[in-house]
């Protein structure tokens, strides 16, 4: 299984251990469109370990995903989760071409998974010239156990569509981070006063925070690569929660008063704003993670920007409230903000869930590399 093949063009579709996310894009020279996109949520235990337990139950949620965005696209690209794959760079003969390292790359990997190989699928990217020697040349090894890619298939298959691509997280937001940090540049360059004074002689990286319900994960990224990533085990699951036993509501309905914010007078005073700052520190304490590596113990590197992605991004004022703490200007990501739509997309329901949508459009921006 390639885990980077490409065909176009493709759905891009994230599962999450709350919802499915169904993103369609076209483009038209410079210019990309929403075709369509639609989010389904997923019952609790449709997802084990982030994988499909049932794929034809999950199959069933992303069929009908695709039928309420009213998309005919049938090939489909997805992503494993970051925390399920492992990468190592490896040095290789500079004059290997890429029949030499597919033949050599399965010995290679039994250096550095713990897994035997009939139990993973691998994949591998040149990186070019090695810094150490010219006469090497970089290897990106990426692998995965088959299990995290066969039950993400075998749930598009169920859903009648044509897995096309298989990628990693990371990668697919990595792909979308170009148009993710248009709405960040339009932020700061909106009010100079607001801007963070960066540490003299320190080059300015990116922190990407996907809060999602009971998982969040840290991206550092310079540039649209990733140079550090960490996963932490909390998100919004606990606010959830605490509106359903607070106001005798169902699980369901207490979902939905926290993404409209329509809860009781005293929503926000004494449930909103205590857990949006404990969220802010939870952001925080990741961030030391970062701030004690080498990376950025050496003094070159600071984190100048933090952009948030995730069902806990549309907490509404979530932004301001971690920029206070944290000192760093922070924005909700929006991917789709110089896009145009087609006629049947709602613009207003994109933008309001647009931060849900990152990696599903990173997936979708897929078609056209």
């Amino acid at each position: 299984m390639a885990l980077f093949k490409r065909k176009e063009p493709m759905l891009g579709i994230d599962i999450s251990p709350s919802a499915v996310k169904v993103v369609e894009l076209s483009r038209s020279g410079a210019r990309f469109r929403v075709e369509a996109f639609a989010i389904e949520p997923l019952a609790e235990g449709m997802l084990e370990d982030r994988n499909p337990f049932d794929p034809e139950a999950v199959g069933e949620v992303i069929k009908r995903a695709c039928r309420n965005a009213g998309t005919r696209t049938k090939r489909a690209a997805v992503a494993v989760p970051t925390s399920s794959v492992i990468t190592r760079t490896i040095p290789m003969p500079a004059e290997f071409k890429e029949s030499d390292i597919e033949i050599n790359i399965s010995i290679e990997a039994a250096q550095y998974i713990p897994y035997p190989t009939e139990e993973i699928y691998l994949d591998f990217e040149v990186k070019g010239l090695s810094q150490a020697s010219n006469e090497m040349q970089d290897v990106m090894l990426v692998a995965t156990r088959k299990e995290n890619v066969d039950t993400r298939e075998a749930a598009l298959k169920e859903a009648g569509l044509t897995p096309t691509l298989v990628d990693v997280e990371v990668y697919a937001l990595e792909n979308s981070l170009g148009l993710i940090m248009d709405s960040l540049l339009s932020a700061t360059s909106s009010d100079a006063s607001d801007k963070p004074n960066l540490s003299k002689g320190r080059e300015g990286l990116t922190a990407l925070v996907d809060i999602g319900a009971s998982v969040s994960t840290l991206y550092v990224m310079q540039g649209n690569q990733t140079v550090f990533s960490r996963e932490q085990g909390f998100g919004c699951d606990p606010l959830t929660l605490q509106i359903a036993e607070a106001y005798g509501l169902t699980r369901d309905q207490a979902e939905r008063a926290k993404r409209s914010g329509q809860v009781a007078d005293d929503f926000s005073e004494t449930l909103l704003e205590p857990f949006k700052q404990a969220l802010a520190e939870q952001i925080q304490h990741t961030l030391q993670f970062f701030f004690s590596s080498d990376l950025y113990v050496s003094g070159r590197y600071t984190v100048s920007n933090i952009v948030l992605i995730g069902g806990g991004a549309m907490l509404m004022g979530l932004d301001r409230v971690v920029a206070d703490v944290l000192g760093i200007t922070t924005v909700v990501a929006n991917p789709f903000k110089n896009m145009g739509n087609a006629s049947r997309v709602n613009s207003s329901a994109l933008l309001r869930n647009a931060p849900l949508l990152a990696i599903a459009g990173g997936l979708a921006l897929r078609s056209f590399d």
